[in-house]
């Protein structure tokens, strides 16, 4: 057994034991991903109880992020918070087939996720990742999780592609050819506060709420560690329309970072490293999301998909950055 999907009526009885939560609790698989996450009814109150990979997310790592979510919410950054279970504890160990699973109850964030293209909101998503850039600089380290560098990046996603695409030789080199120009950023010999430090990781524009006036939450700190904050930032970049190589695409991608980087400059001032940083996230995210989908999907879904076609689909948009950016 490599990835089990645990039973919802199991959860809802061990979260029932676990946690003082009012009235009937009942749980529903919400979505099978990189987590697992279930969606937990109490009375007219909801949250998502989030189950980690076996083998990928250790007790310490969960620990850690439950400790960085705590420590943001009473610095007075509004983040989805985990829910404290009965005894105290927040870390649930989980008999799973395949070993022993972590998860986490956390709370709902008011509002839906996503900005819809709202240059407001996004502008107040920028402002709210420097505020928890800059609160972060104060977070009692070590963070003890996996650190967001070159190796994790790019290193380990290589590792992965380099024998899936053995059999194209010209592609795979320009991909590590794309991969050593990010590894020369001048921005990578830096590791001081405030261009390096604890990033979220993962802020790609889905993983934030809009309240009705338009503030924002952030959630799912799964992704997070010690890194260089452009890059963080850059995920934004590399994130809208993500494979659209059109002329209009781009136009959108650089009208919602400007509004992005509008708000974040309002509480940091960006160096000109950092932004050139940014601009080369998109390789960088490109290269670490189809390693991670190599090692990760084929496990839930099996591997038809990582065919040809997946390959084209990648490497149309490889040489489309190659060519525009040395051009």
């Amino acid at each position: 057994m490599q990835d089990s999907t645990l039973a919802a009526n199991a959860l809802a009885e061990m979260v029932r034991l676990n946690y003082a939560l009012p009235g009937t609790v009942q749980c529903r698989f919400f979505r099978k991903g990189i987590c697992d996450t279930y969606r937990v009814f109490a009375d007219n109150q909801t949250f998502y109880l989030k189950v980690y990979k076996q083998g990928r997310r250790g007790r310490t790592a969960v620990s850690e992020e439950v400790r960085l979510l705590n420590y943001l919410a009473a610095d007075g950054i509004p983040v989805v918070k985990p829910v404290m279970r009965s005894d105290g504890k927040y870390v649930n160990g989980l008999a799973a087939p395949e070993g022993t699973r972590y998860a986490v109850l956390f709370e709902s964030a008011p509002g839906a996720a996503g900005h819809d293209g709202d240059e407001k909101k996004i502008s107040a998503f920028g402002r709210l990742v420097a505020r928890m850039h800059k609160s972060l600089d104060a977070f009692p380290l070590p963070y003890r999780r996996t650190p967001l560098d070159m190796n994790h990046l790019i290193g380990e996603n290589m590792a992965v592609i380099m024998p899936f695409m053995a059999h194209r030789p010209n592609d795979l080199a320009l991909i590590a050819d794309i991969a050593e120009q990010c590894r020369d950023l001048a921005l990578l010999k830096i590791k001081e506060k405030p261009a390096f430090g604890i990033c979220h990781g993962d802020l790609h524009g889905g993983d934030v709420c809009f309240d009705a006036a338009g503030r924002p939450t952030l959630f799912d700190f799964d992704s997070s560690g010690c890194g260089w904050r452009a890059l963080d930032i850059g995920v934004f970049l590399a994130s809208v329309d993500w494979m659209d190589i059109s002329t209009e695409a781009e136009a959108r991608r650089l009208r919602q970072l400007d509004a992005f980087l509008a708000g974040y400059g309002r509480i940091r001032t960006l160096t000109s490293d950092e932004i050139t940083a940014i601009q080369y996230t998109p390789p960088i995210r490109h290269i670490f999301l189809m390693g991670l989908v190599l090692r990760y999907t084929a496990v839930q879904q099996g591997d038809h998909w990582a065919n040809e076609q997946f390959i084209d689909w990648h490497m149309n948009w490889f040489r489309h950055w190659a060519k525009t950016t040395t051009s």
